[in-house]
Parts: structure tokens; sequence; C-alpha cells
């Protein structure tokens, strides 16, 4: 690895980074992610067929978070990389052709796979890449800040773009989103990496050894399991209110291209409520920050209920601004309490209890917002959110002896 003592020089080096930021952004290029549902919609899919696809998605990460992150560790991170970026162009290739709804469950399993692949191996690739550049890892917290700055801008331009040019064909979106993950697996492959050392026998034994560790850490640490649990299911609520988002437009009467305006102007709310974490950080402890985020979002997906369109719009979009400061407020609260040693391990634990949470939750909504409307989603959504957000003050006392919470 370039930051664990590599002969690979400074400039190949900065370099292979400069490649590094290029695949990072390319990822973050969903033409589609604004209009996939309208488009299958289109096709004679339902909303319940949708969920169930949708299921199929988040059954990848169930499958393969921890299976890939090792492929990783043995192989190099820039071939799960590369795995990534051809799994996401076979996935919107299938999504675009959608001629059964197995084959539209196969491509959004593929697409969930694409997730599992490049999960944690983006971000041990960065951070290794830059133990060989001057100032090595301290730089590691700011470029990761801009990066991430960086790439919700093109995540939002990609959402807008995708959505307006849908309104000429659905093939331009799509097919821009299968050049999109092409030109990422591209860009991975010529990444630089030093040679990985294999000790195959040695590896079983470690991992065993720290599945163990991990789950001693959780024993006696039973407020990171809580908020473990409690993030999974704050992000589940966030993303069911999220995807079904242009079905629920489509359905008070939005093009496609508006409904992409809104989607990319949420990505750059997020980025906003990201920027303002250091302001908010330092008042009171995490337990109330939190409590706070999820009332934001709470209230702001309740809003989605209001009969006149531009109120229920400026609800959602105050409840992105929540959801761009929970996102570094969580990962900064678990770095904390974490020892390095597990901190993967269990972080992992996070995005493993919102697939599975998801592979049920997500066809059971689509079915509410059928027989119910989508007031009454997004009504509970919001709920949900307060829900969690309560949860945390009512347990924090019990922790307050610690510190912890």
């Amino acid at each position: 690895m370039l930051g664990d003592g590599s002969a690979v020089p400074p400039k190949t080096a900065a370099r292979t980074l400069r490649r590094f930021y290029a695949y990072r952004l390319s990822w973050e290029a969903k033409f589609d992610s604004a209009i996939w549902i309208i488009y299958l919609q289109s096709r004679g899919y339902s909303l319940a067929e949708i969920g169930l696809a949708e299921s199929a998605f988040h059954l990848a990460p169930v499958l393969l978070e921890v299976p890939s992150g090792a492929l990783a560790d043995l192989i190099g991170r820039r071939w799960t990389l590369m795995i990534s970026g051809l799994l996401t162009a076979t996935g919107v290739a299938l999504l675009w052709l959608a001629p059964s709804l197995p084959v539209v469950m196969l491509a959004l399993f593929l697409s969930g796979a694409s997730y599992s692949f490049a999960s944690g191996s983006d971000q041990a690739y960065l951070y290794d890449a830059l133990g060989g550049v001057p100032e090595g890892h301290a730089r590691y917290t700011g470029i990761v800040g801009r990066l991430l700055g960086a790439a919700y801008v093109v995540g939002a331009a990609a959402t807008w773009l995708g959505a307006a040019l849908s309104e000429v064909s659905y093939g331009i979106p799509f097919a821009l989103g299968i050049g999109a993950g092409l030109g990422g697996a591209w860009l991975a492959a010529g990444l630089v990496e030093a040679p990985r050392q294999r000790a195959t026998a040695g590896v079983h034994r470690s991992i065993r050894t720290h599945a163990a560790e991990a789950r001693g850490v959780l024993a006696q640490r039973p407020d990171v399991a809580m908020v473990l649990l409690l993030s999974g299911l704050f992000w589940t609520a966030s993303t069911v209110a999220h995807l079904y988002l242009q079905a629920a437009l489509t359905a008070r009467g939005l093009s496609n291209s508006t409904i992409g305006l809104v989607a990319g102007i949420s990505l750059l709310l997020n980025a906003a409520g990201a920027a303002l974490l250091g302001r908010v950080a330092r008042r009171g402890r995490f337990a109330r920050q939190f409590a706070g985020v999820t009332a934001v979002a709470g209230l702001g997906l309740s809003g989605m209920a209001a009969e006149p369109i531009l109120l229920a719009i400026g609800a959602y979009l105050v409840a992105q601004i929540a959801y761009g400061l929970a996102e570094p407020l969580l990962i900064a609260w678990f770095n904390r309490q974490i020892p390095s040693d597990q901190r993967a391990t269990i972080l992992s634990l996070e995005s493993w209890i919102f697939s599975v949470v998801m592979i049920g939750v997500f066809p059971v909504a689509g079915t509410m917002a059928e027989r119910l409307g989508w007031a009454t989603l997004y009504l509970a959504c919001g709920a949900v959110s307060l829900a969690l957000g309560a949860a945390v003050l009512v347990a924090a006392p019990r922790r307050s002896q610690t510190g912890r919470v």
C-alpha cells in the first residue's frame, strides 16, 4: 500500500491520488437516481414490485459487505473498486432493459453489490495512499471533507441532468450511467497500489480473533450497540422518504426535470448541513445533538404531508440539512467510542442493520403508499425519526455516569 512504506515514487503517488479523486467523483454520477422509480412505473411496474426490487438491492450488502471487504484486503483495493464500477454499469444496463421483475431485481442486486465492493475500499485506499505524500495521514480529514463536498455537487448535477434528459428519452440518463460505471472501472484499474502480503492461515486466525474482540467491545459498550441500531433505523426512514420522493412528486403533477432539481438541491443541502457540524458539535452532549437532528428531520418528513406543494417541498428540504448534519455527527461519535482495532468491523454493522431492515420495510412502504396515500407514508417516516430521537434522550441518563452518550 502507498501508505505502508511503499516504494512508489512521490510523482506516481500524486498521480494516482488524482486518478482516485476522478474515480470517486465518477462514482457519484448517478444519472438515473431521480427517475428510476418513475421509469419503472412507466414500464408498468407497481410500487409494491418496485419495493420488492429495492429489497434485492439491500440483500446484496447483507450477503457481501464482509466478504467484499476481505477480498479488498487480500487482492488489493483497486481491484474491488474496479469490480464495483463494472457491477454499476451492468446493473444500470439491466434496469434500463427491465423486461421482467426478476431481471429488475437482479439489476438492483448488482447495484447493491457495487456499493458493497466500493464500501470501505475507497476510504482505505485513500487513507493508505496519503501516507506516501507530504504530511500523510494528517491531511486525510481535510481531504475527505473537500472530496465529500465535491461529490455532493457532482451528485446534484448528475441527478438534475439525468432527470432533465429523461424528458427527451429515458435511454439518455441510463446510457450516461453505464458510461460512468465503465469509466470508474477504467480509472480504478489504473490506480497504483503496493504489493500486498498474503498469509492465508494467519488471516483466517486473525479474522476469528477479530470477530470475537469486536463482540467483546459491544458487550462492554451497550451504548454503542444501541446507537448502531438507532442509526440504522434512522437512515432507513431517510432512505424510504428519499427514494419514494420521485413517485410522490410525480403523483402531484411535477415534471421529471423539476423532481431532479428538488433531488439535486437536497444533495447540496446535505453538504450545507455537513458544513454546519463544526458549530453544532460544540453545543451540548451527543444525545441532545442527535435528538435535535432527528427532530428536525422528523418534522421535515412529516411536512411532506402538507397539501400546498411548495410547503411540502420546503419541509422536505429542511430535513435534508438535518441529514447532512447527522452523517458526520454519527461518524465522529462512533470513531471516538470504538477502539481503532475494531472500528471498521463494528461500523460495518450500521450498514448491515440498515440493509436488513430495508429488505422488509421498503416494499411495505410502497404498499402503504398505494393503499393509504403518500401523506400517510411521510407522516410515518417522520414519526419514526422523532421516536428515535426520543429513545436516545430516554436512554442517555442511564449512560450519564459513563459520559459516553
